[in-house]
């Protein structure tokens, strides 16, 4: 298949990211306040907001829509630039009691690029010659709202799990000298959800992080993998490589994605 593909400022957008990130680490690090693991018996911190960026690339990503002889199987990862882009994310989290969390999620995923075909492709609707350029924009912004129980508790390790109420935002869209086809989505998502940690050290845990489910029509699955630091009693930082992969296959759509993201966050807890 013969590739165009735009270039995208990835290394400057992430190199002022890392010089912000950096800076407001080491304001916090310089702070007088030690770090200290909180007593769960008498923390009376109950909300904590986490900012996370880093690097994202596509692994895989299918579209087959209709899901039918009228419409092609292709793969936007194959025409859009393979360069990796930043992306962010945002958690909300409150603490309503010692055992009880409640977390609300803000997840933006987009990827545009260009490139060309090598044979002809059917996309809702639309007609797509091969050889000629073709625009592509892909979005998948997620919305999600997780209550977690914590089952388990001990001086190293805590273990809780429960369900996020995940709702997509997805849309597709092909141009090609004038024409332009679209495929958009809404839909709701139930997910089992799991957090493990284990504290190594008095400033220091590993963090396991999983929301996901499979059902016949489709799946869904974000996991996450951090080393996270206390620096002070309110302040925290992570960094680690997260995955998401999933879609859907239910006869009128055929859609799916894996993504790889390499990410850093800095956490506040009150």
């Amino acid at each position: 298949m013969k590739i165009q593909r735009r270039t995208v400022p990835m290394l400057a957008i992430a190199a002022r990211w890392a010089v912000v990130l950096s800076a407001v680490i080491a304001c916090l690090v310089g702070s007088d306040a030690p770090c200290a693991a909180a007593d769960p018996e008498t923390d009376a911190r109950r909300f904590q907001i986490e900012f996370e960026t880093g690097a994202i690339w596509q692994g895989r990503n299918e579209i087959h829509i209709p899901d039918s002889a009228v419409g092609t199987r292709f793969s936007l990862a194959d025409i859009q630039d393979s360069t990796p882009i930043v992306q962010r994310r945002v958690e909300a989290t409150w603490y309503p009691g010692r055992r009880h969390a409640l977390r609300f999620v803000y997840q933006p995923l987009g990827f545009s690029g260009a490139g060309s075909f090598a044979t002809p492709v059917l996309f809702a609707g639309g007609s797509f010659a091969p050889g000629a350029l073709v625009e592509s924009d892909y979005k998948f912004d997620s919305y999600r709202v997780t209550y977690r129980y914590l089952f388990y508790e001990s001086s190293t390790w805590r273990l809780s799990a429960g369900a996020t109420a995940f709702i997509r935002d997805a849309k597709v869209e092909l141009r090609q000298a004038g024409s332009i086809a679209t495929d958009s989505n809404v839909g709701f998502v139930p997910l089992l959800s799991l957090n493990v940690e284990y504290r190594f050290a008095s400033c220091w845990m590993a963090v396991v992080d999983v929301d996901g489910l499979v059902a016949p029509q489709g799946r869904a699955f974000d996991a996450a993998a951090k080393i996270h630091h206390d620096l002070t009693d309110h302040w925290s930082v992570s960094a680690g490589y997260r995955t998401f992969e999933g879609g859907v296959d239910n006869g009128e759509r055929f859609a799916f994605g894996w993504f790889h993201f390499a990410v850093v966050s800095i956490g506040y807890r009150y």
